[in-house]
């Protein structure tokens, strides 16, 4: 056994010699192979606990739950006879802010004035500008309760839409007092005047026969009573009857058309926290009409009052004390003396980070709770999943791993240049910022790319902000498939990168650009 054992160890000893380098390699694999094994059962265990599904069901103002609105008090000051009628006569009615007059839109200012901050300044507040469809408002009340400055929110409101949006507004005013911070505003087509929908049934003024005096008469008794009539008339009499014959006509065709229309949508709320289901059946979504989402952006922005506002989405909830630290910001950047004298920063718009959480996360007020859900994977950038380039910004990844500051600060500043040539930020801006183009629908896609285009043609600056941020709920959406609309918004695109060149013929940046 004693001598087995030395020819062992001897032999093993000159293959150790002769193999060594080998043996070295596959040790060295050995280990390491041990050392990840163990650092990923470590981590595939953590991540199942930072993966766990939360249980919160984000819903626009699931806080006002069991809450009854009060009916004897109404925090909105509601202009031109609404909430029960609409005043044409006390009305004025402007065109879309780009478009002009000749354009297909009309837009009517503060159909609900705000009143919350009726006497600050307009250096010492900060507008959140936003715009919806009916379905979309009640986003409005989590805005409202975050937002620490005046709202103005403009609604798309053809035909009876109107009367969904108002009714909507009622609720909300009637519910909760943060509500005196919005302005609402109405744009429509041409075509499609807004109405309110009477309560009660209005007689019509086209009057019709008795039955009894065609009731017992055949309809080719008919034809040939009125073509008797017809060969009795000479030509003047003859030209009088076939004029009297197409009014009537159309009288008759718009008595059938009034009655077709889709029965008004009788809203039901159980309490303040609204509706279970905001799938309304709104006159736009009936007839199939694309959504001017740009002509809203322009009408919320134009009717604000104070030099700098924010355009954003309705859906897109400010972390805690947004609008009061960019304020300080900016009083701490440009001094006390210049902003009581009114300046802005020229070409300089300031850039707020988007977020969205996955379903089940409430949506996190503070940025230590943000990037938490990032590190698990139940938070992401904004449309991370559906448009990389979108609203990936410059220095994300510095943004993320910055400690949290208590205040609002610049942590740098960006062109909007390749690789983010195709950047979509929203930001803090003024009056002075290139309009959003309203040939471009919300349907057709890409509808603030050509304004994002112009800033970066003048040459803006874009500050991107650390220690604030807008947040996106996971909420369930239909897929919107619209073909028709894709294409036009791409013969619109096509066509003002077209009078960009015209209009800003020096920008070197310019050639990357057309090619996109």
């Amino acid at each position: 056994m004693t001598r087995c054992l030395r020819i062992f160890g001897a032999y093993s000893y000159r293959l150790t010699r002769k193999h060594s380098t080998i043996l070295l390699i596959i040790g060295f694999i050995v280990i390491l192979t041990i050392i990840f094994h163990s650092y990923a059962s470590r981590h595939r265990n953590n991540h199942r606990t930072a993966l766990k599904v939360g249980d919160f069901e984000y819903r626009p103002g699931i806080f006002l739950k069991n809450i009854q609105p009060n009916e004897s008090s109404n925090f909105c000051k509601f202009q031109y006879g609404l909430p029960k009628m609409l005043k044409w006569d006390a009305v004025q009615i402007l065109p879309s802010p780009e478009s002009g007059i000749n354009g297909p839109y009309r837009v009517i200012y503060n159909a609900i004035k705000g009143t919350a901050y009726a006497n600050k300044s307009k250096y010492d507040a900060v507008t959140y500008a936003t715009q919806a469809t009916p379905e979309f408002i009640y986003h409005v009340v989590e805005i409202a309760r975050f937002w620490d400055g005046p709202i103005s929110l403009s609604v798309f409101v053809p035909n009876y839409d109107l009367d969904i949006t108002i009714q909507i507004m009622t609720q909300l005013c009637q519910c909760y007092s943060g509500m005196s911070k919005v302005s609402l505003h109405l744009f429509y087509p041409k075509r499609h005047p807004p109405l309110i929908i009477p309560k009660k049934p209005v007689s019509l003024s086209i009057t019709t026969p008795a039955p009894s005096t065609r009731a017992n008469i055949t309809p080719e008794q008919i034809l040939k009573n009125k073509m008797a009539i017809y060969k009795r008339l000479d030509n003047k009499t003859r030209a009088e009857y076939i004029q009297w014959v197409r009014k009537k006509k159309i009288e008759r065709m718009m008595k059938r058309m009034t009655n077709k229309k889709t029965t008004l949508p009788n809203i039901k709320f159980n309490d303040c926290s609204g509706l279970d289901n905001f799938d309304i059946a709104t006159f736009r979504r009936e007839n199939n009409m694309i959504y001017p989402i740009n002509v809203g952006r322009n009408t919320a922005r134009n009717a604000s009052e104070t030099n700098y506002f924010m355009v954003s989405d309705i859906e897109m909830v400010p972390s805690d004390g947004l609008a009061p630290k960019f304020l300080k910001m900016i009083r701490k950047l440009m001094g006390d003396k210049k902003r009581d004298e009114g300046c802005i920063f020229a070409k300089t718009i300031f850039v707020v980070p988007l977020f969205e959480v996955e379903r089940g996360e409430e949506i996190p007020r503070d940025k230590d709770s943000l990037v938490r859900l990032v590190a698990a994977n139940r938070a992401f950038y904004f449309h991370q999943k559906v448009c990389s380039h979108c609203q990936r910004f410059p220095g994300l990844q510095s943004w993320l791993l910055r400690p949290s500051p208590n205040v609002i600060e610049p942590m740098l500043i960006a062109r909007r240049e390749y690789p983010y040539h195709r950047w979509e930020p929203l930001y803090f801006g003024t009056q002075r910022d290139p309009w959003y183009s309203e040939a471009l629908s919300w349907e057709g896609r890409q509808d603030k790319m050509t304004q994002m285009l112009e800033l970066c043609l003048q040459e803006y600056r874009m500050v991107v902000l650390d220690g604030g941020f807008l947040c996106h709920a996971a909420v369930t959406k239909s897929i919107v498939r619209h073909n028709n609309a894709e294409r036009l918004n791409n013969k619109q695109y096509l066509s003002i990168i077209g009078t960009f060149k015209q209009k800003y013929p020096d920008r070197p940046q310019c050639r990357v650009m057309w090619g996109c």
